[in-house]
């Protein structure tokens, strides 16, 4: 087989940390309203309750109007609409959400062994081959070919992935400045923001990085931990940025996550997102391949789509798009073949393979797509 020396962009859906507890887009406000029947103390139980009373008192329009009030993604654009249109409620309802998308999110577990905290393994195992491939594709390179780690593009707001590199001690950059990151790191490019990324509400600091960790600084552990295994959640939006203080102001109490929400019009300009987007052109450019796992495509995420267009208009040597995702059926693959021009097609160049990330990672595939241009897995 003919060694890849040509990097990989991966692009990870939320599928990826399905497993971890971050629920998917479509089951997203479910897991959250059952989080809030089902949980004695919510931080912002007021938003949990703001939102859903707001949900409820919609769904008399679905009489007249085919809309999926139990779509975060729809919930998010009324509210955004309301907001843009300057309705009284408009504001309070797009703040609200954002809450509870990220207090929902923070029941992401790691593992407490009784002697560190642990990464999620399968993030870890993830971070351990990514490392592989780019150590085994930099010997091929040698001095004498241009050589770039793999890039990540990450359409989700947790930390998992983050942690797990920290772990692992690998070097990686946000790329939200034009500084150019160092040759040995990779690029992770969270297109909607990041759970650990914080502007303080007193200061107006527009951001800040907070460690990727579930401790705060200057915390400890609680005492009640025992010595054996047990689950920890990572509690970044609720523990973390409240009792982390403003590296500006000094203040606890002020910082706020910053991400974008998942919407038809992804309001990009003006945040500190803009300059991850445009490096995730950037890197779509120069893709050799292009790994896409865990993401349904949706027909809604329009703005990804023109992400892909404005990249690979650009790039003449673009070998394969592979879609790992657990759906099979041909509605999904449909949804990617309009997106991706009928030539990839035609040439065999789109492949689909019905699996997990798990089994993506676990298995040989990862291994041997990440570092091989032929194909043997139909």
């Amino acid at each position: 087989m003919t060694q890849i020396i040509g990097k990989t962009l991966y692009v990870l859906g939320a599928g990826c940390s399905h497993h971890a507890g971050a629920p998917l887009l479509r089951d997203f406000l479910l897991s959250a309203k059952l989080l809030r029947e089902g949980k004695k103390y919510l931080k912002y139980k007021e938003a949990f309750d703001n939102i859903f009373k707001w949900i409820d008192s919609l769904r008399g329009a679905s009489y007249y109007v085919e809309l999926d009030l139990d779509n975060l993604e729809h919930i998010f654009s009324l509210a955004e609409m309301l907001k843009q249109l300057g309705f009284e409620k408009g504001e309070e309802y797009f703040s609200d959400l954002r809450y509870v998308v990220m207090e929902t999110l923070d029941r992401c577990q790691i593992q407490w062994t009784g002697k560190r905290l642990n990464p999620d393994d399968l993030y870890y195992q993830f971070v351990k081959l990514l490392n592989e491939i780019n150590d085994q594709r930099q010997k091929i390179a040698g001095t004498h070919l241009t050589f770039e780690k793999d890039t990540i593009i990450t359409l989700n707001y947790d930390v998992m992935l983050d942690y797990a590199m920290n772990f692992h001690s690998t070097g990686f950059e946000y790329c939200l400045t034009s500084e150019p990151p160092p040759d040995n790191h990779f690029r992770i490019l969270k297109l909607h923001g990041s759970t650990n990324w914080a502007s303080c509400r007193e200061c107006d600091n527009q951001l800040q990085i907070i460690p990727a960790n579930p401790i705060p600084p200057g915390h400890e552990l609680s005492p009640s931990l025992e010595d054996h295994a047990k689950p920890i959640f990572f509690e970044m939006v609720t523990n973390v940025l409240p009792n982390t203080p403003c590296k500006k102001c000094g203040k606890e109490g002020t910082l706020e996550p910053v991400v974008i929400p998942p919407t038809w019009s992804k309001a990009v300009v003006g945040t500190p997102l803009t300059k991850v987007w445009e490096t995730a052109v950037n890197e779509t450019e120069k893709a050799f391949q292009i790994i896409v796992i865990g993401y349904s495509m949706p027909p809604t995420d329009t703005f990804f789509q023109y992400l892909l267009t404005l990249g690979l208009s650009l790039n003449a040597n673009l070998h394969r798009v592979v879609v790992i995702n657990k759906d099979s059926s041909d509605e999904f693959k449909q949804r990617y073949e309009k997106v991706f021009s009928r030539s990839l097609r035609d040439r065999g160049h789109l492949k689909f393979l019905g699996m997990t990330f798990e089994e993506f990672v676990k298995q040989i595939y990862m291994r041997n797509i990440g570092s091989q241009t032929g194909w043997k897995y139909e």
